[in-house]
């Protein structure tokens, strides 16, 4: 009876986790869709990966309308910075635990230990980071964010600058694809709900871009405006789905809360007239004269 009991517990822990996976990789599906974001810009990759460009330093970067280009150059003075992480990927202060680094005002801190080949080092994802095709902007990082159903949990991995991020001790490719340590990936193990998408986005852009900013999910509200009527419409629509899941579903407590419900507003606004214009463009063509049917000749 007692060994049926583990038995039957172990059962319910592994559905409950791949539950909170399935609801993880929508959210991650969700991200994938969207557009227009100021510091980030995601490209969801098959069901289970999703592949981050995140701005380096805000330098008034518009968010492209395509995550990845294989005209981007590395060379780019913006892409170097003296801030680094240990060896091992712990992660950076998150906004409201503390002050944020000035890596322009202090020294580089020197590495408090080597990376190794850690008990997450057999974790490597499905695509290598050696294989990767896909090449950030210039002054961007690129990150793959993954919940694969073989680990059972959320991993992010660094697919470019490693250098920037992390003291990695060699090209070793195996200390490459280590998972990073993140807050946020450790809270989805430890707590019930479990990490939301936008939970490691914004520790992973706290931890790129410099200065932090303070609102990680503002939009580039000049970008959106550019978008042609019918994609502009989609567009706004599919960023407020996401926002309104932040805001309902996300932690007031969280800094950025208040900035993305004011975010909200501005984006409502050009949602709804984007589909006022879309009416008025269909009214008018529906009112346009049709060509006269043959038939009325005879």
């Amino acid at each position: 009876m007692f060994m049926q009991a583990v038995d039957m517990s172990v059962s319910n822990r592994e559905r409950e986790q791949k539950r909170r996976l399935q609801h993880f990789l929508a959210d991650l599906a969700i991200l994938g869709s969207l557009q227009g974001f100021r510091y980030f810009q995601p490209w969801l990759r098959g069901k289970e990966e999703l592949l981050l460009t995140v701005v380096n330093e805000d330098l008034g970067w518009r968010s492209p309308g395509f995550p990845v280009s294989v005209a981007s150059s590395f060379t780019s003075s913006t892409c170097s910075s003296s801030y680094s992480l240990d060896s091992d990927y712990d992660s950076s202060p998150l906004p409201g635990e503390g002050p944020q680094p000035k890596p322009r005002l202090q020294p580089p801190q020197a590495p408090r230990q080597q990376a190794n080949k850690s008990n997450d080092s057999h974790l490597v994802p499905a695509s290598p980071s050696e294989e990767e095709i896909a090449v950030p902007e210039m002054n961007c990082t690129l990150f793959l964010l993954a919940g694969y159903a073989k680990y059972g949990r959320p991993y992010a991995w660094i697919r470019s600058n490693h250098e920037r991020l992390v003291n990695i001790g060699g090209t070793d490719s195996l200390v490459k694809d280590t998972p990073m340590k993140l807050k946020s990936i450790t809270d989805w193990v430890l707590t019930s709900q479990g990490t939301r998408v936008w939970d490691v986005v914004n520790e992973l852009v706290g931890l790129c871009t410099m200065p932090p900013p303070d609102n990680p999910f503002t939009l580039d509200m000049r970008y959106l405006q550019t978008l042609p009527l019918p994609e502009r419409f989609l567009v706004t629509g599919a960023l407020l789905n996401f926002l309104e899941m932040i805001v309902v579903q996300g932690s007031h407590e969280e800094p950025f809360y208040d900035m993305v419900v004011k975010e909200m507003k501005p984006l409502r606004r050009l949602h709804f007239q984007s589909l006022v214009e879309l009416h008025r463009l269909r009214g008018v063509k529906s009112r346009s004269p049709s060509l006269p049917d043959s038939s009325d000749d005879q």
